[in-house]
């Protein structure tokens, strides 16, 4: 179980974008985490804000809830619980969360934790860089309609240095800084659209 609190910058790419910056700086081997997202049948999870999903990496999983702290910047508190890959499946197949901090903070927000199920899908295929103003995310998500969009995020614990360097990094790469639908509310958007079709 972890408490983590997430302090970053984020912004959607273009295609062309995305290419010049992954070739621009040193980026880890890419990896990829499904995220399944929960939430009850009238949306109480979106209503009051916060993100709810089991994420199934290649030997592991977990199950988190993301809070968002009041802040002119992106600032989130993120509940952690641990899984195993066997577990998260069998949850998921189950419609179930696992008992835990995330649970816990769920109904200390008058969210009944036996109400959330599975919702929408989406697999998104990560790079990291680890540098100096902080840690560079580059992020290609899969929807359930067969679309895919980039994204760049980059986590600080220093937000003027940071702030600097990812000022810069926008314009030299002359990328206009915009407003970011988070991943979650773009993954329900996408369920509509492939319903849509």
């Amino acid at each position: 179980m972890a408490i983590s609190r997430e302090q970053e910058f984020k912004t959607c790419l273009t295609k062309t974008a995305f290419l010049a910056i992954l070739n621009h700086f040193e980026f880890d081997p890419a990896f990829s985490q499904m995220n399944t997202y929960y939430d009850t049948a009238d949306g109480a999870v979106k209503a009051a804000r916060l993100g709810l999903r089991i994420r199934q990496f290649a030997d592991h999983a977990e199950q988190t809830l993301k809070v968002p702290n009041d802040s002119q910047h992106r600032d989130l508190q993120e509940i952690t619980d641990p899984l195993t890959s066997m577990e998260a499946q069998n949850l998921i197949e189950r419609g179930d969360l696992k008992p835990g901090q995330v649970t816990q903070a769920l109904a200390a927000r008058h969210i009944d934790p036996a109400s959330v199920h599975p919702q929408t899908q989406a697999k998104t295929t990560r790079r990291l860089a680890h540098l100096p103003a902080g840690l560079l995310t580059l992020d290609q998500t899969f929807y359930i309609d067969q679309t895919s969009d980039f994204e760049l995020e980059m986590e600080y614990q220093n937000l003027d240095e940071a702030k600097k360097f990812y000022d810069n990094l926008l314009q030299n790469f002359h990328i206009k800084k915009q407003p970011v639908i988070n991943k979650v509310q773009r993954a329900y958007e996408h369920v509509h659209d492939s319903q849509a079709k």
